[in-house]
């Protein structure tokens, strides 16, 4: 800086404004570049802790997706077994066909099958921080943003179905069976005569939920699957 400073009195000293004018154009020049160095700099850091965001990021959500295809595959497996039972429950107790195998039948009508609740930590993170932007294909962050709305969708679906189906269905047995901790062949068997009970049973909802949770367990194997191949593509 002294340097430039002797520089700069000594052109302006001896007169020679001309060669001074040349002077400072280039020092603004030089300040100029030094400004876009260092916007440049700080634009390759910014990139930097944004690749180091994203990996961070997609490794929890992977995370958190491998646990939520676990329980939604548990659930799909519960909502299968009611679905397959339902009609042959049913048929048994309006033909009075007896067996041992209708107390499981019967069990898998009206006990809850509780609905899966998603881990959402990592997604809930990227939104409230606008982190989304960090993620930078377009595809996946775009199916990222979908499999959530579908889970809370889902979700609203899983609450209704629970405040209306399944609690009416445990009303009406209870009025039949008393005791539904403990109840016989015969408990079952009369409850024939219970028309609206079976019409409830009809109807509560087994195979659209076996069916949603189908495809929301495939959508999230699928996005797992998708997000663990562009990790290999990241530098």
């Amino acid at each position: 800086m002294n340097f430039i400073k002797r520089v700069r009195y000594n052109l302006i000293g001896g007169g020679k404004s001309g060669k001074y004018l040349k002077y400072a154009i280039g020092e603004i020049i030089l300040v100029v570049i030094g400004i876009l160095i260092a916007i440049q700099i700080n634009s390759w850091q910014q990139a930097k802790s944004e690749r180091i965001l994203e990996k961070k990021y997609l490794n929890n959500l992977v995370g958190e997706l491998r646990q939520d295809s676990i329980g939604l595959k548990n659930n799909l497996l519960q909502l299968k077994n009611q679905a397959r039972t339902k009609e042959v429950f049913l048929d048994m107790v309006k033909g009075g066909v007896q067996g041992d195998s209708i107390i499981y039948f019967f069990d898998y009508q009206w006990k809850p099958i509780l609905p899966y609740i998603p881990i959402k930590s990592t997604y809930i993170e990227l939104t409230t921080n606008s982190h989304l932007r960090v993620i930078r294909s377009d595809a996946i962050r775009e199916k990222i943003i979908k499999i959530y709305n579908s889970y809370e969708s889902m979700e609203k679906a899983e609450d209704n179905l629970n405040q209306t189906a399944t609690n009416h269905v445990i009303d009406l047995i209870s009025r039949s069976i008393p005791d539904m901790s403990s109840y016989s062949v015969e408990d079952i068997m009369s409850l024939k005569s219970n028309t609206n009970l079976l019409n409830a049973i009809q109807l509560n909802g087994a195979y659209t939920r076996r069916d949603k949770y189908k495809k929301m367990f495939d959508d999230c194997s699928n996005l797992i699957s998708e997000i663990e191949n562009y990790r290999t593509t990241l530098d």
